[in-house]
Order: C-alpha cells, then structure tokens, then sequence
C-alpha cells in the first residue's frame, strides 16, 4: 500500500491552544450575576406573606371526651 507524506501525522511540535473564548467567558460572568440576583431576591423576599403564629389556625383539643 502506497500512502503518501500528507497522510502521516505531524508530531513534530505540539499544538497551541486558544484558550477560552471571550464571548464565554462574558456568558459565564452574567449567568452568575443572574444566579447571585435570584439568591439574594429570594432572600429578601421570605418573610413576606409569612404569618406566625396564624390567628386562623385550626384548634384540636387533644384531650378525649
């Protein structure tokens, strides 16, 4: 079998990398401001709505009659 000298891998120097590309950075940055933004919202929005202890609450006495 004949294969040409294209066909062979070079491994004669390593390749570089890019890195990571800033447009991902720029998306991970906003998704934890976003996810620090829900935190803090549903942290300060937990004591409303909360009545205790509540006036309507069901009353059983607990003794037998």
């Amino acid at each position: 079998m004949i294969v040409s000298d294209d066909e062979y891998l070079d491994f004669k120097s390593v390749p570089e990398s890019k890195g990571i590309p800033p447009a991902l950075v720029r998306v991970a940055a906003v998704g934890l401001v976003i996810i620090f933004l829900i935190g803090a919202s549903v942290c300060l929005m937990s004591g409303f709505g909360h009545h205790w202890p509540a006036d309507t609450t069901l009353r059983v006495p607990l003794d037998n009659p």
